[in-house]
């Protein structure tokens, strides 16, 4: 077993240059998502609202400290931070007109009209912000004289009311982005595990076996739920928890946007370990799915071969085989814990060093009542206790996305990986594929060809040697030959299960690969020794092939199969009765019988017996023969068998040797 690795992609790099072009099967997968554009489209809005709602809850502390530190009601707060406001414009206006004089008045030298042209700009700066905030201060205060009480008690009252009602409203917000986002997630990786199973089902053998069922079952379960949860996490967390960063640095910008600056000294170094964390969070992320495809190997296998298993008392080995497959998944596990908390620390360095610098910083500001730092100008006014608390809370209100988005990188980069799986399967193409300009042959058929056929399953490896065979439809042919030599590969081209490396096979002269698929396969049933059977009931598995089939018409092909009797007569719920995983309900010859049942329905073309009486009682073996031999000429037949008795049904008998088809007909005459 092969799983597909992210390195089969060859824009799958670890160097700097090509990380874009690692989440290139990622953004596919995001691509996907645009079906569900008005899903985005609402959890996008809610995320926003989330955000808004998140720093607006932390603002909403800056009047209940104004009336607590004060005792001022917030009608009184208003009247005053306007009239405040108002006389410093008047002054700086007052200001600003004597700089103007000064600056116009005779005798000034170049030098002092240069220094006071300078001090000039900074006064109108000055007061054109006190005059946007004369203007906004003008704005709310019919809203606070209208909606909330004059009384400083019932006015905090009622701004917590209003917390506690907006932070409902927030978490509505936030529940309803989370079932959209994973409503959208699970959509798509529905999608993709549909794609995967359905690449799987049409995929031809060769490939097929370069995965293994325990590859295809490692990418349609463990990498898809990875790749789900990087999803969620890039169109819900990703996107709202930096909205929410940006809320409480807007928040915090408005108090003092130079102090927040300063705050942000320390966010260069922090993502810089933060790179290092993610880049090795990749590779983890990529021997974690390489393990989970051992795992699923291990279990397959030793559940699958259950028999095997027991019988030469290998139990304890297989244990150790599973158990050491799941240590490896462990300890990889482990290493994904560990750079994942990395994540955690770092990021809460940087909140703590945000919050200490301000810290320092602002209780220098508020102690001292000063404008600057170290000579730096930080404030035009000093700042009030107020304002420099709600500062903090909107820094400390940072720290808890920024602790969030750790994990949400790391389930990215973990999807990435996923993706890298996924996608590379997803493009493979079908070696055994329809013609563009499909050829039709009538039905039934005239005559089937193998012309100068060689196969292997590795090229260098023949199998098969000038294999030429003409069987005119209607005939009956016999094909014997010891173990492993090529009689079931035969089988394998009839299906178009792989294309011969040379010559063809061809239904009236058109080759195989100028039909559809489809088209060659309707033709056929096969019944062979290894009995593939579905864990459904007798009747769904004889119509396996006919879905549409009247109980009469399951009957009637049970009875030639002669298995109508045991049906009926011995198992518990007759033709309703669930056969268990692969007929594990069922007898080896009762498997073979219904099997033969569900070829005979389809009514075949080319019925094709690979070995399929060898677990059948020979009573039971005659009275098929003699079911088989009233449709000679009805239809072709090829018989692979070791029982003589079959050959008298051949028309032809023909041995497989070294590879070579080699006519018996003495074989045939014997046996007539």
């Amino acid at each position: 077993m092969r799983l597909l690795k992210s390195t089969t992609d060859p824009d799958v790099c670890d160097t700097d240059g090509k990380r874009r072009s690692t989440m290139k099967n990622f953004f596919r997968a995001l691509k996907l998502a645009a079906r569900f554009w008005p899903s985005i489209a609402l959890a996008t809005f809610c995320s926003f609202a989330v955000a808004a709602l998140w720093g607006a809850n932390i603002g909403a502390f800056y009047p209940v400290l104004e009336v607590t530190i004060h005792g001022k009601s917030m009608h009184e707060w208003v009247d005053d931070e306007i009239e405040r406001n108002r006389q410093e414009v008047q002054r700086l206006e007052a200001y600003v007109a004597d700089l103007r004089r000064q600056m116009y008045a005779e005798g000034v030298s170049a030098a002092r009209q240069r220094q006071l042209q300078m001090t000039l700009a900074d006064a109108e700066s000055q007061k054109e912000q006190f005059a946007v905030k004369l203007a906004s201060y003008q704005r709310t205060e019919p809203w606070i004289k209208r909606f909330v009480p004059s009384d400083p008690f019932q006015t905090i009252a009622l701004i917590m009311a209003a917390l506690i009602v907006s932070t409902l409203v927030k978490h509505i917000f936030l529940i309803t982005n989370e079932v959209l986002v994973g409503r959208v997630a699970l959509n798509i990786s529905r999608t993709i595990r549909m794609q995967i199973f359905d690449k799987a089902l049409a995929m031809d053998r060769g490939t097929f076996s370069n995965f293994g069922v325990s590859g295809f079952a490692t990418n349609i379960t463990q990498t898809t739920d990875m790749l789900t949860n990087g999803l969620m996490a890039a169109m819900g967390a990703l996107l709202r928890e930096p909205l929410k960063i940006i809320s409480c640095l807007v928040g915090a910008g408005l108090i003092c946007w130079r102090l927040l600056l300063l705050s942000v000294v320390a966010a260069p170094l922090v993502g810089g370990l933060l790179y290092l964390v993610t880049k090795r969070l990749k590779a983890v992320s990529r021997g974690q799915l390489e393990k989970a495809g051992h795992y699923n190997a291990v279990m397959l296998e030793a559940l699958a071969n259950i028999n095997t298993v027991q019988i030469f008392r290998m139990e304890k080995r297989e244990s150790e085989r599973f158990g050491q497959s799941t240590k490896a998944i462990r300890d990889i596990g482990l290493k994904f814990v560990f750079y994942s908390s990395l994540s955690k620390p770092i990021i809460e360095f940087l909140g703590l060093a945000m919050l200490g610098t301000t810290v320092v910083g602002g209780a220098y500001l508020v102690l001292y009542q000063e404008t600057s730092l170290l000579g730096i100008p930080i404030t035009d006014e000093p700042l009030s206790v107020s304002a420099l608390l709600v500062f903090f809370g909107m820094l400390i209100g940072i720290s808890d996305p920024l602790r969030k988005l750790s994990a949400v990188y790391s389930s990215i980069y973990a999807g990435a990986m996923a993706a890298d799986g996924l996608f590379p399967l997803l493009d493979i193409e079908h070696r055994i594929t329809d013609p563009a300009e499909p050829q039709h042959v009538d039905s039934p058929h005239r005559i089937l060809t193998i012309e100068d056929v060689d196969f292997g399953y590795q090229p260098d490896q023949l199998i098969l040697r000038d294999v030429c065979l003409e069987i005119p439809y209607g005939s009956t042919v016999a094909i014997i030959g010891h173990n492993g030599s090529g009689k079931s590969t035969l089988i394998h081209l009839l299906g178009r299960f792989y294309d011969p490396l040379r010559g063809r096979l061809a239904f009236d002269g058109i080759d195989f690969r100028d039909m559809r698929v489809e088209d060659i396969r309707r033709r056929m049933a096969l019944v062979n020794q290894n009995t593939e059977l579905f864990n459904e009931s007798v009747a769904f598995n004889i119509r396996y092939g006919r879905p549409d089939a009247t109980d009469e018409e399951v009957f009637a092909a049970a009875r030639q199969a002669h298995a109508h009797d045991f049906i009926v007569n011995v198992l518990p719920e007759g033709y309703n009765t669930w056969v268990g995983e692969n007929g594990s309900r069922l007898s080896g010859g009762q498997r073979q019988r219904i099997a033969l049942a569900r070829a005979l329905l389809c009514n075949p073309e080319i019925l094709i017996l690979d070995e399929a009486t060898s677990q059948i009682d020979m009573q039971s073996e005659q009275l098929i023969r003699e079911s088989l031999a009233l449709h000679r000429g009805e239809r072709t037949m090829l018989i692979i068998t070791h029982r003589e008795k079959l050959l008298e049904l051949a028309d032809r008998v023909y041995e497989v040797v070294e590879g070579r088809l080699i006519e018996r007909p003495h074989l045939a005459r014997s046996a007539a």
